[in-house]
């Protein structure tokens, strides 16, 4: 018989099983969703609808990157144990094969990946999220922070390079690590959301009102405070990490004049699992 698109769907958010179980359900139960609802439990497929209510706060960062292309991407588990079974590696690393081909920012409503997430959950017993993917390309550079697993982590760091230059990799991982340490809030100081830079002045505002200053000394205070901030909170303001005695911006200054080559900050994507 014909299966709608509309019952598929309906069946699928009864029991969180895959499309072609659902379809195979329904065809099997002669269109009755209840029916089909009872034999795809009978399959032990359905059990995912109860685990799809419970939290999912561990689980994995997954980085690509495939020549000038990259996918980063959030899938989350219950609990720490699952995140570390070879199973769930196989289910990031498969998510992030289809996040490769799809080449855009969002695998919500990926049809594929629903598929093997909702397989997943049935096999593992545990609720299981794509929280969130991002893609880059262009001249990129990755890290993973307590890596489990080849571009597996619980930190995943994606960088853009502006650069003239192939010789770039060492300088590219560098700068990886030290935004996944100090976790910039942006690139510059010209990069952060005025929401953001509003809201520190208003809090540092609240912390001078009571000094008694002078007005023109509160405002160069305030101007200090801020200057500061971000220092501490953009990436080409930050101290080196692996060499405090510069910052980001002299250390690639210092790079881009010793490979005779131009080196810039294009984009940076930060994913830090449950933040």
């Amino acid at each position: 018989m014909t299966v709608s698109a509309k019952e598929v769907q309906e069946l699928r958010k009864m029991s969180g099983a895959g499309m072609m179980e659902c379809k195979s359900a329904l065809s099997d139960s002669g269109g009755d969703i209840s029916q089909a609802f009872k034999l795809l439990r009978e399959k032990g497929i359905a059990k995912a609808e109860k685990k799809s209510g419970r939290d999912a706060n561990e689980g994995l960062i997954g980085v690509r990157v495939q020549a000038e292309k990259a996918s980063i991407i959030e899938v989350n588990s219950e609990t720490d144990f699952v995140s570390r079974n070879s199973e769930f590696h196989s289910l990031v690393n498969s998510i992030l094969d289809i996040s490769m081909d799809h080449e855009s920012n969002t695998l919500a409503n990926n049809e594929n990946v629903a598929e093997l997430i909702s397989a997943a959950v049935g096999k593992i017993g545990e609720n299981i999220v794509l929280r969130r993917s991002s893609h880059l390309s262009g001249n990129i550079h990755s890290y993973v922070h307590n890596s489990v697993g080849e571009g597996l982590g619980k930190i995943g760091v994606l960088l853009k390079l502006n650069t003239d230059s192939d010789q770039v990799s060492e300088i590219g991982k560098n700068l990886c690590m030290h935004i996944a340490a100090l976790n910039p809030k942006s690139i510059s100081e010209k990069d952060l959301s005025n929401e953001l830079v509003n809201a520190e002045k208003e809090i540092i505002k609240q912390q001078l009102k009571d000094s008694g200053k002078p007005d023109n000394i509160l405002e160069k205070m305030l101007e200090g405070k801020l200057k500061k901030f971000f220092e501490e909170n953009t990436l080409l303001g930050q101290k080196f990490v692996i060499d405090p005695s510069l910052n980001v911006e002299n250390y690639i200054k210092q790079s881009a004049e010793k490979n005779n080559c131009k080196i810039s900050v294009e984009q940076f994507i930060r994913y830090e699992l449950g933040s």
